[in-house]
């Protein structure tokens, strides 16, 4: 190998190794703006956790979340009465109206129905 060869090879080494250490410098400044970013924001949640009755969104996700279990509280009884009603009755009872026992049953059984060549027969 040449000394001019091996200057350059040097030189070459040394400038990636700046480039090296201005991306490790990069980085490491880069994280500690979101380290101090992330303290900010802990903070924020800190303060709005702290009073979360006067907070809008709280009170209206507690609405929401005390209607669903309503809804799901309902849900449970009517299939609770059905459980029950299937025990007493092994079919369910046949309904004078159509619509409320499509209601009950959006998927009656339907009458088997005869095949093409039964019908050609």
């Amino acid at each position: 190998m040449s000394a001019a060869s091996s200057a350059s090879l040097q030189q070459r080494i040394s400038e990636q190794l700046q480039a090296l250490s201005q991306v490790g410098e990069t980085l490491t400044l880069r994280l500690l703006e979101l380290e101090e970013r992330l303290a900010s924001l802990e903070e924020q949640i800190g303060e709005l956790g702290a009073n979360p009755d006067d907070d809008p969104a709280h009170l209206e996700s507690n609405a929401i979340l005390a209607h669903t279990e309503e809804r799901i509280a309902r849900l449970e009884e009517l299939l609770n009465e059905q459980h029950r009603s299937a025990q007493v009755h092994p079919f369910p009872p046949r309904s004078e109206e159509p619509e409320l026992e499509l209601e009950l049953n959006p998927f009656p059984d339907e009458e088997e129905q005869p095949f093409m060549d039964e019908l050609s027969a």
